[in-house]
């Protein structure tokens, strides 16, 4: 891919500024020139900070959210305080194929179309819809995966290269989609996914061992339709997911028309399920909707779950509109098995997204909850972005925050775990941060107190766009 048509972005809103795509892959090491690190690396961290996100290589003809640019993984790796940063494309079969044709074959979420035959006869999908494996990566398994919730996850090395389409020796089969938000079980390892599909049950749970393995399928019986239902937590010994009433349409999409439908008469529907097996408990809500749980945990009969709250599903077919940009929260949802009553909270008045917590807390109590944060206004872009990082103390209902600059774009904050303690405070933040002033660098912080800026930057000669989910490898190396 040296050379490529020059692609006009300019009728598109979220392929402005730091969301438009970077088009050249990148290998750098510290050094003149290179990579520069200002400050302190922790001495006792090993491994690679990897994030995704979408990336368009060729011209759009309509893009409205960032979901459709193909998957582009930028990862940092730390060791003996030494840093290497790549970026590198996922190579996806469509990836592939466009690269051939020299132009997009497949169209976007919000207008897609008929593949041409041609496109199909050289190996093509005819699926109006590919499979960008743009939304997140993940290690588990010993596996390196690029995850896309409407198909099959794609294997990686550890340097990035792509080994292919996986389907976890055939359980997934030919439109199954499998969520890019797992979780992985901080008891026993364990990664709790699911699948989506367009014929009833609509939304099966999977469970695969720590080494992979899978371990057992919980269709979620209760569900007339398929909805957009992008994430889901474990609390204790259940699995908890938010049925809104955000719909997709496909047939409407083809015809021009908003590719999801939002009922909002309709209740937000809670499923709570058993990790072992069994049929869900329902619980009904006020309408809302959720993109991502920060974390969930049990005590006695009651079910904590920690969220980002929206009043309706962000997502139109309309360039410009401004939907995508709305209020969201960090709340607290408890649902009580027993008596199956619920109550809500706001835990805080900032607008926030991307919300994480300390891995080793996962579907247990914890303390610190963190997210990307927006402390200024947006009014006058083309598009909405996060220029802070906030720290909730989940126990005393403080907040931290750490504002990286007017114009800033900061990414999901993802919690590092100290090697040597158990606090969640000790541990360290990560993002990448793109500001107008220092241009892009990977920021550590300190969990415990955000208050002191970045312990160490480590400043990146190229452009890092936004994007969407990040991990932390630990003790992966090149």
């Amino acid at each position: 891919m040296t050379t490529r048509p020059e692609m006009d972005l300019l009728r598109f809103p979220y392929l402005q500024g730091n969301y438009a795509p970077v088009l050249e892959e990148s290998t750098l090491n510290e050094g003149e020139g290179e990579l520069r690190v200002e400050g302190t690396i922790p001495a006792n961290i090993t491994g690679a900070f990897m994030r995704n996100g979408p990336n368009v290589a060729w011209q759009p003809d309509h893009y409205v959210y960032p979901v459709d640019g193909d998957g582009m993984i930028h990862a940092i790796y730390i060791k003996d305080g030494r840093v290497h940063y790549r970026n590198r494309w996922v190579q996806t079969q469509s990836f592939k194929i466009e690269a051939q044709f020299q132009r997009a074959c497949w169209g976007s979420h919000g207008k897609p179309h008929l593949i041409d035959k041609e496109v199909i006869a050289a190996g093509g999908s005819p699926n109006p819809l590919k499979n960008p494996a743009n939304t997140n990566v993940l290690f588990h398994g010993d596996k390196l995966f690029a995850l896309f919730e409407a198909g099959f996850p794609h294997l990686l090395n550890s340097d990035l290269t792509t080994v292919g389409e996986y389907d976890y020796d055939g359980l997934l089969q030919a439109g199954d989609g499998l969520t890019a938000h797992p979780k992985i079980c901080s008891r026993n390892g364990d990664l709790i996914s699911n699948t989506q599909t367009f014929s009833a049950p609509y939304f099966t749970v999977q469970i695969f061992d720590k080494s992979g393995r899978h371990k057992r399928s919980i269709p979620i019986h209760g569900m007339h339709r398929r909805a957009m239902i992008h994430d889901m937590q474990i609390c204790g010994d259940y699995i908890v997911g938010f049925f809104a009433p955000a719909f997709p349409d496909i047939e409407a999409a083809m015809r021009g028309e908003n590719p999801f439908v939002w009922e909002a008469d309709r209740a937000t529907r809670i499923f709570v399920v058993h990790r072992e097996a069994g049929e869900p408990l329902w619980f009904e809500a006020p309408t809302f909707f959720s993109w991502h749980f920060c974390n969930g945990f049990q005590s006695g009969e009651n079910l904590y779950i920690d969220y980002v709250w929206m009043d309706s599903m962000p997502v139109s077919n309309d360039l410009g509109t401004g939907v995508e940009a709305q209020m969201r929260n960090m709340h607290r949802l408890t649902l009580n098995l027993k008596t199956q009553t619920l109550s809500d909270e706001k835990l805080g008045t900032t607008y926030c997204e991307f919300p994480r917590a300390d891995s080793r807390r996962c579907g247990q109590s914890y303390r610190y909850g963190f997210a990307a944060a927006s402390t200024q206004s947006w009014a006058d872009d083309p598009n909405h972005g996060y220029n802070a990082t906030i720290a909730y103390d989940m126990d005393s209902g403080h907040s931290q925050l750490w504002d990286y600059g007017v114009g800033a774009n900061a990414g999901e904050p993802v919690h590092v775990p100290s090697p040597d303690s158990a606090k969640e405070e000790d541990g360290y933040l990560m993002c990448y941060v793109n500001s107008p002033e220092e241009g892009a660098y990977l920021s550590i912080l300190s969990a415990g107190d955000l208050t002191r800026g970045p312990l160490a930057k480590i400043s990146i000669p190229v452009r890092v766009p936004n994007g969407f989910h990040a991990n932390w490898m630990n003790g992966m190396t090149l």
